[in-house]
């Protein structure tokens, strides 16, 4: 989000010959590619038994194993479904990931263009996503169009807008 804001300001800022020059550049919105270990981490989420959490991180060492059912341990003990649902969706994004393996959403002309779209579905998801929260406080789980919506809000929230020669 700061990068994003800070390309905007920039975009406005410069001078006339960088802005001309910025619109023939081609910029991408991007989102993280999944975490290497969300298979493991959704069975972890997703288990009903200790056998099924111990059977799911044998294949770590000792410490991945404990850092990543600690990992979900925090997301389930979050109360609401939805924000234990956008805990998780936040754990299965690899923002760590290099700029290069992150999955291209769109392509723009300038820098502005893609900050400007980027934050309208910021807000758009952000919306739908209150609504999912108000209208669910006490619901153990989400239905798929409330997941679907705060999947989005998740991918848009972790996006970024980079210049094509940096991808």
């Amino acid at each position: 989000m700061l990068f994003a804001t800070t390309v905007a300001v920039l975009a406005v800022f410069a001078p006339a010959e960088n802005v001309a020059a910025q619109t023939r550049d081609s910029w991408l919105l991007v989102t993280p590619p999944p975490v290497p270990e969300r298979r493991v981490l959704m069975k972890v989420y997703a288990a009903s038994s200790d056998a099924e959490v111990q059977a799911a991180v044998a294949n770590l060492s000792g410490e991945e194993q404990v850092r990543l059912v600690t990992k979900v341990y925090k997301i389930l003990t979050i109360p609401a479904a939805a924000e234990r649902t956008e805990a998780l969706l936040a754990a299965l994004q690899d923002t760590a990931a290099p700029v290069a393996s992150w999955r291209t959403l769109e392509r723009f002309d300038s820098a502005t263009s893609c900050a400007q779209k980027r934050e309208l579905a910021l807000q758009k998801f952000e919306r739908a996503a209150a609504r999912v929260r108000t209208e669910a406080p006490e619901v153990d789980e989400l239905a798929l169009e409330d997941w679907t919506i705060l999947e989005g809000l998740a991918a848009c929230r972790m996006s970024r807008c980079v210049r094509l020669d940096q991808k």
